[in-house]
């Protein structure tokens, strides 16, 4: 027995006009465990994730595809929980990209329910089963609305041995195992699958199955494939192509819709599988070469450098990765960059074969080397040594030219492709100043006197052409010539000369009303042309950026070039949702309006114009306002708000989507900071007949703070004053890990940290990283301490989230610390820069050991123990001298009797760093032979000394006396020397030649550690001047004499410190920590400690921490500023050394503490009113005015002040900024004053005031037809009385009665003659009977300033319909119905037409005599049973054996026979009289009847309006016309018009006597004398009188070949008049 599966199915059933929101509800059970079963997103988890924009913590994504839980459900905090997944590459068709899913946990016994049938059903094993239909769970009358989407659990019983081990499905009811059985119902399964193959691939497809190895006898078809079928299945269920087949990306279809059907050998069950093949493009497609023009030709000059260029050959290839190279194929001359196609000189060609007219033909190939198979395509560049005539970019042109051109006019040249283009060359002389003139030869030696090219390249017309007088076709050439080298080159041109047919459009206005969803290229209507002479297509263009025409067959098909919106701002071209625009006919100054009316379709989605996030205090009290949410919809529907499921803690207004807090701000939670929500907008679809409603989704998060906000406080912020750093560190070297505290909880207790640390303003020495809620900083320079002049000074701010923020300082030093990066630096020698050699000292042979040689000193500007310099000798030849490791001063080593006379040393000096860095010198001592006496004296020589860092400038540091006198004393830097440096000046005192005094040239405040300086001093005069060099060490040694200097932020631009403290605080509230740094090194010297300058009443500072606090609770309204100065003062505590001053050092400081708003006083507005005016057509968005609440509270606390505007769907407002915006359509609303409540809400307080907006008549809106009218009811060849129908337009702007005015305007001149319509009521009356054919015009209707309404300033608007009238050809008795459906007249509806009970019955067939027939009873006869017939009983007999009745029947039908012979006799009798009586006068052959004034005018005429002007049946009264003859006054319907002949006798006189006659007995007879009844009179004739009546001249001097050119309708008048001029 196979094992029994269970799995529960969500089913979902999605309608066709379901809104598409894509939005699932679920509820889970609170039972619900861990891994069970949600909801299905995928077939794996590589199907679907979840996005980071909603909450999916607490779900997971299985493997298999499910949404499971991730913990119980139980232990789930919220009863409603969005979550969003996103999907990719889904197996589910119907899967949105973005699923959202509404989940809620709710008390019930299920786990998981959608709706509460469950179909229970039962499959076999791997075979495609019917599990159930949705009609078995749907419960009757379930389904209230359109708009409306179900799930249902779906329980299935799978014979299988398959289980799902990773996820638990939850169920509703206990598993059971059932039998295996068939389910005998066969309906189709209907599978969708997206299936993606390559262009290339010619072999199997795909397959249709899953799992080809399921096929068991199952048999494939293709049913269709769209656009092409050209796929076929095999047995397999393989899919390949048709033989000859190909897949082409770059030049077929993209994408296959592929339907196939697939049935099992068991049962029939059938699956439909609709397969949407997508092609991907593959690398197959050759490139091509895209220069122009061809051949490719190029010059190339016999001096041209090497590697000069000389052509650029450019290539494509549709295939996207493709890359193109270019090869040289043999040429020896020329290069070609395989980069960039540049073909380029390879030698100097100036050999002796390199004369001017070479040519050198280069064979390039390109080839895409990315392509799997190298595609390659080749081509030729002939290069010419020397100069080229213009190359044509066309081999030939063409022209048409009309024969009714204008002197000079212009037409277009048309290139061997017949496309238009003008004449263009290349020039190849251009670079040396070549240009190209272009003229028309009609010979090789004559121009042509006909024709040139214009500037603009185009054919120009020289003279008037008439076709007959000039030939059809001129065969001719176009010659340029370029100016540089007068070079030439030739090109045919043909210019063919044709008729001209003047175009005329069928209708001067187009018009046609579509929805504003028509899609791009979809098609609008279709305009085209009369007057065509059959053999012309007439091509049309518009001048509209929203739509295009393409030309088919002499048609205009107006298709939609960009998206139509019916909510587009009005500009020149849309004027009232329409777009007005004008076609043209390509080549004639000939052209139609048309106007394009936008119909709305619901296709706007609600936009929200609100914030997504708001903040509320934890105080707040129940029913108060949290925040306002808005959404507009452009289309005008009315929007209405819910939460997306439930809560239990906010309430959402439906209609003002006002969102207010169910219970007390202290009932929430106190873990819980904030709230997410999302918000659903939903419009009703009121605006449209067409489209669907929409839903907009805004995710809403409601920040919950509390009612006292803390400011952050720094754990230990003195602590940081130890911070530091070592020099050359790199960039991102942790320095310090800061942490502050805020005592709020949640959002408003989050503290950020930001950094200043700004030298001279220009660059942040550091940077702050918040990781785990501290500040970690960060180095942002590699610093220098040698170089660093100014103390690191840094100020961490520590801001919280609160509302508003608040913020704390905390300001310390860091301390650079030194490496040993710098090397002893020599002050003299070979080696300083400014030196002329080596040191040099001099001693005699006789001198004793430690006798000075020379002094000699290294300089390291590190510090400490890396500054100190030890001296040594490592090359010292004979060991006669050695160096003192201190001082640098080389002394005699031994005796120097056998000493040479120069000894070279090599001195190094090293520091006593880690890693200790070394100098290197060489200096030479000289042995003379001769005494050297020693100017130095021994204690005085090379001494380490020690100077206050008080030491003032001019200050007496030194004296140095000598047993003999000096000349002279200088301070040597870089060997050169002077009296003074940057710190010191030396001078040998007047008054005592034996000593100098050194004293300071510059304080010595800021300097560091030691200073050295070489001081030189010389005895003698002249030749016999001699000096001597020795080294001072001075080390500096502090004193307290520098005061202590805050290192807190100031603010440049008061030179202030701020701190700031919030009012109403309670006493003791910190305000900030005040940092003062003191520069001494000394610990007794640099211990600061705080206090205020005087005894202030509102702050005190904590002496040793430098913290300030409040002494008193501020009111900021109360206060005249909302800053505080306090004056703080930082003191060393020891007594100064700085000269004149006692006591110790002070540092003082101005500290301006703001006091900081809370929200503590009520908004309120400066006006009891507002009042605002808008323009009724004021689109959606636009401003009406702006409106701000004054509050005595601070800017930065009363920004947070909400705006709303209450329930009102004509206008919203930015919550943020008080802008009044148009919300809603206002038309309908002029001349109207609405009111809004306008609020401001600052969370805690809350005003309102009313806003009065007036809405202004200033713009007129154009009336508007319902659409275009296609009426089929009118008969043709009828005429109608009374109104044929009524064009009925609707004015907005105006109430009933609106006055309009409506005029029919035309193309055909054929309309207005049959035509007329009222212009008051727009019903349209018919003039003459209508042909079976079409009839098209349009309609124009204006509004006026009449009527009542207030806008006769406004410009009157026009609008337009067309008219398509098709009369239906019905006989006599028949009316056609709206489909133009011939139908009977219903005769019968008159009771009175059959008498004596006779039975009325419809008869409209051809030949119909009266169109009915009546069935008479027994004994009533005659057409209407009105007469009495007698039968006998003798009559007819029945006997069976008495034949009597059949001979009488047989007499009776050849008396009938006999009279129809008689009869026919007559008639062919009196016809060949007639024939041979015809002349001129026998009117009733019409082609001899030629009298003027009683013309037969059933023929329609081509020139005249009026040739149905009147009845001329009325004046054909018979000769021998029977006495009471009543001739009718008009026509109708039933009354035909007498059409009996004319004179029997032929003679004229005879006729016209007896009409005479007639009018003279009958008064009630029309006025025969006048030969007309003016009835039907036409309204004019463009073509004017054809009477000779109003002929000027006669006919012998006038000039009839005009009649000609009226078409063939006139061709008898111009035959007879030509006839006439001939016989003269």
């Amino acid at each position: 027995m196979a094992a029994i599966m269970r799995l529960a199915l969500g089913v979902l059933m999605v309608f066709s006009d379901c809104v598409g929101s894509n939005i699932i509800e679920l509820n889970v059970s609170k039972a619900a465990k861990k891994g069970d079963m949600v909801a299905k997103c995928g077939c794996s988890d590589l199907d679907c994730s979840f996005s980071g924009a909603f909450d999916s913590q607490g779900f997971d994504i299985s493997k298999s595809g499910n949404i499971i839980l991730a913990k119980d459900a139980v232990s789930f905090e919220q009863e409603t929980l969005p979550v969003l997944v996103k999907t990719k590459d889904s197996c589910y068709t119907n899967m949105a990209a973005e699923q959202k899913f509404i989940i809620h946990i709710v008390d019930s016994s299920n786990s998981v329910s959608m709706s509460s049938p469950i179909l229970h059903s039962s499959m076999l094993n791997d075979f495609p089963a019917l599990v159930g239909t949705v009609e078995s769970l749907t419960p009757p009358g379930v389904f209230k609305s359109e708009h409306q989407t179900y799930y249902y659990n779906a329980e299935l019983f799978i014979g299988s041995d398959i289980e799902d081990s990773e996820d638990r499905y939850i169920s509703v009811q206990e598993s059971h195992d059932v039998m295996k059985r068939q389910i005998s119902t066969v309906v189709p399964r209907n599978v969708a699958k997206n299936i993606s193959v390559y262009e290339n691939n010619t072999g199997v497809l795909f397959n249709i199955l899953d799992n080809p190895s399921q096929n068991n006898g199952m048999s494939f078809e293709i049913l269709d494939a769209l656009p092409e079928d050209i796929f076929q299945i095999d047995a397999d269920g393989n899919v390949t192509l048709k033989d000859g087949a190909r897949l082409d990306y770059d030049k077929g279809h993209r994408v296959y819709t592929i339907r196939i059907e697939v049935k099992s050998e068991l049962g029939g069950q059938v699956t439909r599988y609709t397969v949407h093949l997508k092609v991907l493009d593959s690398n197959d497609e050759f490139p091509v070469f895209v220069n122009e023009p061809s051949p490719f030709l190029s010059t190339v000059r016999s001096n041209a450098p090497l590697r000069t260029t000389v052509y650029i050959l450019s290539a494509s290839d549709p295939d996207p990765g493709s890359s193109l190279r270019f090869y040289n194929n043999g040429s020896l001359d020329f290069d070609v960059d395989e980069n960039t196609g540049n073909i380029m000189t390879a030698r100097i060609f100036n050999g002796v074969n390199d004369t001017d007219g070479t040519d050198y033909v280069i064979t390039v190939y390109v080839s895409d080397i990315a392509a799997p198979v190298l595609q390659t395509t080749e081509v030729t560049v002939t290069v010419r040594m020397g100069r080229r005539g213009p190359q044509f970019f066309s081999s030939s042109y063409s022209a048409n030219v009309r024969d009714d051109n204008e002197i000079n006019q212009i037409f277009p040249l048309l290139d061997s492709n017949g496309d238009n283009s003008p004449v263009q060359t290349l020039n190849f002389q251009a670079d040396s100043g070549g240009t190209t003139t272009y003229s028309v030869y009609s010979s090789t030696s004559a121009t042509s006197d006909k024709f040139d090219i214009s500037p603009d390249g185009n054919l120009r017309v020289l003279s008037k052409l008439l076709l007959g007088v000039d030939p059809p076709q001129y065969s001719l050439y176009i010659q340029a010539q370029d100016s540089f080298s007068g070079l030439s080159t030739n090109v045919d041109l043909t210019v063919h000369l044709l008729k001209n047919y003047k175009p005329m459009f069928t209708l001067p206005v187009y018009t046609q009303t579509v929805l504003e969803s028509l899609k791009v290229n979809d098609s609008v209507l279709t305009v085209e042309t009369m007057g065509n002479n059959g053999t012309q297509n007439f091509n049309y263009s518009v001048d509209s950026s929203v739509f295009w025409v393409e030309n088919s067959n002499g048609k205009g098909i107006i298709r939609v070039r960009s998206q139509l919106d019916y909510e587009a701002a009005s500009d020149a071209y849309y004027q009232d949702h329409s777009y007005t625009f004008h076609v043209t006919v390509d080549g004639y100054n000939i052209t139609s309006l048309v106007v394009v009316y936008i119909q709305n379709v619901n296709d706007e989605a609600p936009t929200f114009t609100s914030s997504s996030e708001s903040t509320i205090q934890d105080t707040i009290d129940s029913g108060r306002t949290v925040m306002n949410v808005k959404a507009i919809d452009k289309d005008g529907d009315k929007v209405t708000y819910r939460f997306l499921g439930s809560s239990s803690i906010f309430s959402i207004d439906q209609t003002s989507g006002k969102i207010t807090i169910s219970i007390p701000g202290s009932q929430l939670p106190d873990n819980q900071d904030s709230y997410e929500l999302i918000v659903a907008a939903q419009d009703d679809g009121s605006c449209c007949e067409y489209g669907t409603a929409h839903t907009t989704m805004l995710p809403i998060k409601i920040n919950i703070v509390d009612s006292k906000n803390f400011k952050p406080q720094f754990v230990d912020c003195r602590s940081y004053y130890n911070a530091s750093i070592l020099e050359e560190e790199h960039r991102g070297t942790v320095v310090l890990t800061v942490s502050a505290t805020d005592r709020n909880k949640g959002e408003n207790g989050v503290v950020d940290y930001t950094i200043l640390s700004f030298r001279d303003n220009l660059r942040q020495d550091f940077t702050i990283e918040k990781i785990n809620g501290s500040g970690v900083i960060k180095s942002n320079v590699k610093f220098d301490r040698e170089t660093l002049k100014d103390i690191l000074k840094v100020t961490v701010i520590a801001t919280d989230h609160g509302q508003p923020p608040l913020s704390s300082e905390c300001s310390f030093i860091v301390d650079v610390i030194d490496i040993n990066d710098n090397a002893p630096v020599f002050l003299s020698g070979e080696n300083v820069q400014g030196c002329q050699g080596r040191d040099e000292g001099r001693v005699s042979r006789d001198s004793s050991v430690s006798d000075v040689a020379l002094n000699i000193r290294a300089f390291d500007i590190d510090s400490g123990e890396n500054a100190e310099v030890v001296y040594s000798l490592v090359d010292n030849p004979g060991n006669y001298f050695n160096i003192m490791t201190k001082t640098g001063m080389i002394i005699v080593n031994q005796n120097l009797s056998d000493a040479p006379e120069r000894v070279s040393l090599q001195v190094v000096a090293s520091d006593k760093g880690e890693i200790p860095q070394n100098s290197t010198t060489f200096v030479d001592i000289v042995v003379s032979n001769s005494s050297v006496t020693k100017i130095w004296p021994s204690g005085k020589n090379n001494p380490d000394q020690i100077i206050d860092d008080n030491t003032r400038t001019d200050a007496l540091i030194n004296t140095v006396s000598f047993g003999t006198t000096i000349t002279g004393a200088r301070l040597i830097v870089k060997c050169q020397s002077s009296e003074m440096t940057d710190k010191f000046k030396i001078s040998v005192p007047a008054s005592d030649n034996r000593k100098f005094e050194l004293h300071a040239a510059g304080d010595f405040d800021d300097e560091k550690d030691t200073k050295v300086v070489q001081i030189r001093v010389y005895t003698g005069q002249g030749n016999d001047q001699k000096y001597e060099d020795s080294y001072f060490l001075f080390q500096i040694n502090d004193t307290n004499n520098k005061a202590p200097i805050f290192v807190n932020r100031e603010n440049p631009s008061i030179g202030k410190i701020e701190f700031s403290v919030q009012e109403e605080q309670a006493v003791g509230e910190e305000v900030g920590i005040l940092l003062a740094h003191d520069g001494d090194s000394n610990p007794l010297f640099n211990k600061v400690s705080y206090r205020t300058r005087f005894n202030d009443t509102n702050f005190k500072v904590d002496e040793s921490s430098g913290v300030v606090s409040t002494l008193i609770e501020f009111d900021r309204e109360n206060l005249t500023t909302d800053t505080v100065d306090l004056q703080v003062i930082a003191e060393d505590g020891y007594p100064s050394s700085i000269p004149g001053q006692t006591g110790p050092n002070t540092g003082s400081k101005v500290v301006q503490i703001t006091i900081e708003d809370i929200n503590d006083n009520p908004p309120y507005f400066a006006n009891s009113f507002y009042f605002f005016t808008v323009p009724e057509n004021a689109p959606v968005y636009q401003h009406v005015g702006t409106i701000k609440a004054l509050d005595k509270d601070d800017e930065k606390t009363s920004k947070y002040t909400k705006y709303s505007v209450g329930e009102s769907r004509y206008f919203g407002v930015n919550e943020n900024t008080g802008d009044i915006f148009v919300a809603g359509i206002l038309f309908g609303q002029a001349n109207t004053n609405i009111t809004v409540m306008f609020t401001a809400d600052d969370g805690k307080y809350s005003a309102s005031v009313n806003v009065y907006i007036g809405v202004q008549k200033t713009y007129n809106r154009r009336p508007e037809f319902s659409g275009n009218y296609d009426i089929k009811s009118i008969v043709a060849n009828r005429n109608y009385n009374e109104s044929l129908f009524q064009v009925k337009a609707n004015d907005p702007d105006c109430g009933n009665p609106c006055h309009l005015t409506y005029d029919i305007i035309w193309g055909d001149p054929v309309i207005p003659r049959v035509f007329r319509i009222d212009q008051s009521t727009g019903e349209v009356f018919l003039l003459a009977p209508l042909e079976s054919r079409p009839y098209v015009f349009s309609v124009k209707v204006t509004d006026s300033s009449s009527g009542g309404r207030k806008k006769r300033s406004l410009a009157a608007k026009d609008a337009y319909t067309t008219v398509t009238i098709n009369p239906a050809a019905c006989n006599t008795h028949q009316e056609a119905n709206a489909a133009g459906t011939c139908e009977c007249i219903d005769y019968c509806k008159n009771t009175a037409l059959c008498h004596n009970g006779g039975t009325c019955q419809l008869n409209c067939t051809d030949g119909s005599e009266r169109g009915y027939s009546c069935q008479c009873p027994s004994g009533y006869g005659d057409w209407d049973c009105s007469e009495v017939v007698v039968v006998t009983s003798s009559s007819i007999t029945n006997n069976e054996d008495d034949n009597t009745w059949l001979i009488v029947l047989l007499v009776c039908l050849a008396a009938l026979i006999a009279v129809v012979i008689l009869i026919v006799a007559f008639l062919v009798m009196r016809r060949k009289r007639m024939d041979k009586d015809k002349s001129m006068f026998a009117y009733d052959n019409d082609d001899y009847d030629i009298r003027e004034d009683v013309m037969d005018y059933d023929e329609d005429g081509a020139g005249e309006d009026d040739y149905a002007g009147y009845d001329i049946s009325v004046i054909r009264k018979p000769v021998n016309a029977r006495e009471g003859t009543i001739i009718p006054k008009s026509r109708t319907t039933s009354d035909k018009p007498n059409t009996s002949s004319g004179p029997s006798t032929g003679h004229l006189g005879d006729f016209i006597n007896e009409r005479l006659g007639d009018a003279e007995g009958e008064s009630g007879a029309p006025p025969y004398d006048t030969l007309h009844e003016f009835m039907y009179e036409g309204e004019g004739s463009l073509a004017g009188s054809l009477s000779s009546i109003n002929t000027s001249s006669s006919g012998g001097s006038q000039d009839y070949e005009y009649l000609q050119e009226w078409g063939p309708k006139f061709a008898k008048l111009a035959d007879m008049y030509n006839t006439y001029e001939d016989s003269d």
